[in-house]
């Protein structure tokens, strides 16, 4: 879905690199809400280690409603 395509290019452009598939089963989706959510290591390890300060990632489109 666009809205997932969307999501992962923010994150990629968060981290400053191309996600792996690995990466991906860090990652648990809320298609309600239209939010990506890093909820497991090593993906969130390195979240925290570059000081974002969210692991979720919301559709801009849902988020303005």
């Amino acid at each position: 879905m666009k809205w997932q395509l969307d999501l992962v290019a923010r994150l990629e452009g968060a981290l400053r690199r191309k996600l792996v598939a690995a990466d991906f089963e860090c990652i648990v989706w809320n298609a309600e809400g239209e939010a990506l959510r890093v909820e497991a290591m090593p993906l969130l390890k390195e979240l925290r280690a570059r000081n974002l300060t969210s692991s979720i990632f919301r559709s801009q489109r849902k988020w303005r409603q």
